[in-house]
C-alpha cells in the first residue's frame, strides 16, 4: 500500500527595538492521501473494510522573547500545537508468532494531538561567565496512539479480532520546571549543571488505578564537564540521573498489563577529542567514548542496559 502526503509551511521572525524584541511565528498544513491497498493473502481480518486518508493536519507555533540588556536578562514564552499522523503499520500491522496470525493495527486509528507551551527566564552574570535559566513547561497530550495489552481490546467486541494492538486514548499532562547553571569556572573548564522536576499523569488510566505515567521519571539531573587541554585537545565527563519510574509489564496468563515501580538509572560518560589541523581549511579530529564507565549495572523496565562500552573514531575535517 502507498501513503502520500503534501505539506505547505511558512515561517516568519521578527526583531524589533533595536533587536531587543524577537517574534516568531509558524504556521503548517499536511495532507494525506492513501492509495485504495490491496492485501495478500486475500481474506485477511482488513478484507470488506472501507479506508480513509488521515485528516489534514494544521499545525500552528508562536514565540516571543524580550532581553533587557542593562541587567543581562531574558524572559521568553512560546505555544504551539503537535499532529503525528499513525502510520501504516499502526493502520494494518500484522504478525507471525508462536500464538500464529495476529493483527495489531486499527485502520480506524485517530491521529496523535498536542498542545504545549513553556515560559522562562535567562540571566547572565558575572560578565557571562556564569548563566542562570528557568523555564516552566506545561504539555497536553490530547489523544495519542498507544500499543496496549492491558485487556481494553476486547477479542470478542474488535472488528478485526484482536486481543491487544494499537488504539487511542485520551494521553495525559506533563507539567514541570526545569534549571539550570552553566559556568566558565576557568578559561578552560566550562561546567553545566541541570535539573528537572516532572508531574506526569494519564487522563485515562492504561492499568487500574494507576494515573501517574510510565516510564516518566519525576526527577533527572545531569552534570556535563568539558575540559580543554592546550589549544587541540577536549576531555569530556557526562553524567546523567534519574529518580524512579514505573513501567507496564505485561502478563501472559490472563493477557493483561500491570505497573512496576523501578529504581532510577546512573550513567557517567568520559570521551576525548584531538584535532589535528592540517592547513586553514583542513584537520583531522580524533575522538573516543567511553559510555557508562563506571560499568554500572542499571535495568530498564525491566531489560538490563549494556555495561562500559567504547568508540572511536577518525573525522576528516575541510
Amino acid at each position: 500500500m502507498t501513503q502520500r502526503s503534501h505539506t505547505f509551511f511558512a515561517q516568519d521572525q521578527v526583531r524589533l527595538l533595536q533587536g531587543r524584541l524577537q517574534l516568531s511565528a509558524a504556521f503548517r498544513a499536511q495532507s494525506f492521501n492513501l492509495e485504495n491497498p490491496q492485501f495478500t493473502p486475500t481474506g485477511g481480518p482488513y478484507e470488506g473494510f472501507s479506508f480513509s486518508s488521515p485528516p489534514t493536519a494544521y499545525t500552528g507555533d508562536g514565540s516571543a522573547a524580550y532581553f533587557f540588556q542593562k541587567t543581562g536578562t531574558k524572559i521568553r514564552a512560546h505555544v504551539g500545537n503537535g499532529y503525528r499522523v499513525p502510520s501504516l503499520y499502526e493502520r494494518f500491522g500484522t504478525y507471525y508468532s508462536s500464538f500464529g496470525y495476529s493483527t495489531y493495527g486499527d485502520p480506524r486509528l485517530r491521529p496523535d494531538r498536542s498542545v504545549g507551551g513553556d515560559a522562562g527566564l535567562d540571566q547572565a552574570i558575572l560578565k557571562d561567565r556564569l548563566r542562570l535559566s528557568a523555564t516552566y513547561f506545561y504539555t497536553r497530550l490530547q489523544e495519542v496512539i498507544i500499543f496496549d495489552f492491558s485487556g481494553a481490546i476486547d477479542a470478542g467486541t474488535d472488528p478485526f479480532g484482536r486481543f491487544g494492538g494499537y488504539r487511542n486514548t485520551n494521553g495525559g499532562l506533563a507539567r514541570g520546571l526545569e534549571v539550570s547553571v552553566a559556568a566558565a569556572a576557568t578559561p578552560s573548564l566550562d561546567l553545566r549543571v541541570a535539573y528537572t522536576y516532572t508531574n506526569a499523569d494519564q487522563r485515562q488510566p492504561l492499568v487500574e488505578n494507576i494515573i501517574r505515567s510510565f516510564i516518566v521519571p519525576n526527577h533527572q539531573f545531569s552534570f556535563l564537564a568539558t575540559h580543554r587541554i592546550g589549544r587541540h585537545l577536549f576531555v569530556n565527563f557526562d553524567l546523567t540521573t534519574s529518580s524512579d519510574y514505573l513501567a507496564p509489564i505485561f502478563n501472559p496468563a490472563d493477557f493483561s498489563s500491570r505497573a512496576y515501580r523501578f529504581d532510577g538509572l546512573a550513567k557517567a560518560d568520559l570521551g576525548a577529542s584531538y584535532r589535528l589541523p592540517l592547513s586553514d581549511f583542513k584537520a583531522l579530529r580524533f575522538y573516543g567514548k567511553v559510555d557508562n564507565f563506571l560499568n554500572r549495572q542499571d535495568y530498564e523496565s525491566a531489560f538490563r542496559t549494556p555495561g562500559a562500552v567504547g568508540i572511536g573514531g577518525v573525522q576528516f575535517e575541510f
